[in-house]
């Protein structure tokens, strides 16, 4: 892949998670559910495979409700070709249970982004 292709593909990586970030501290669930793809698939840390982007949704409200406050996406590895980018990365979560003391989470995750149309779609 050359230099350009990555620097494009990081930078557009980049502003999706932003976004998802944003998205996430506002308590937007549907916002965040928007930047997945429609066939989507989420594999949660001890909890079963979360398919299409209502279910994912769903996965994201319900966390919200039980605390979760905000999440940092950490790109820490990025690869792939102009159209198929393979990120790898850590999501560190703060979840605060109301009335409860804060406390953090940090997961690894695997992206796979498939350029749709002038930007990649996230397929996570």
């Amino acid at each position: 892949m050359s230099e350009t292709v990555v620097a494009q593909g990081r930078a557009e990586v980049d502003e999706a998670n932003r976004r998802f970030m944003e998205a996430f501290e506002r308590g937007d669930a549907a916002s965040g559910a928007a930047l997945y793809a429609e066939d989507a698939v989420v594999l949660p840390p001890d909890g079963p495979m979360i398919s299409g982007r209502g279910e994912i949704e769903e996965l994201w409200r319900g966390l919200m409700a039980a605390g979760a406050r905000s999440v940092n996406l950490v790109t820490l590895r990025l690869a792939g070709s102009a159209d198929v980018l393979h990120e790898v990365g850590r999501a560190t979560i703060t979840i605060q249970p109301e009335g409860g003391e804060v406390n953090t989470q940090t997961v690894k995750y695997v992206v796979v982004w498939e350029r749709t149309g002038r930007s990649p779609g996230a397929r996570r």
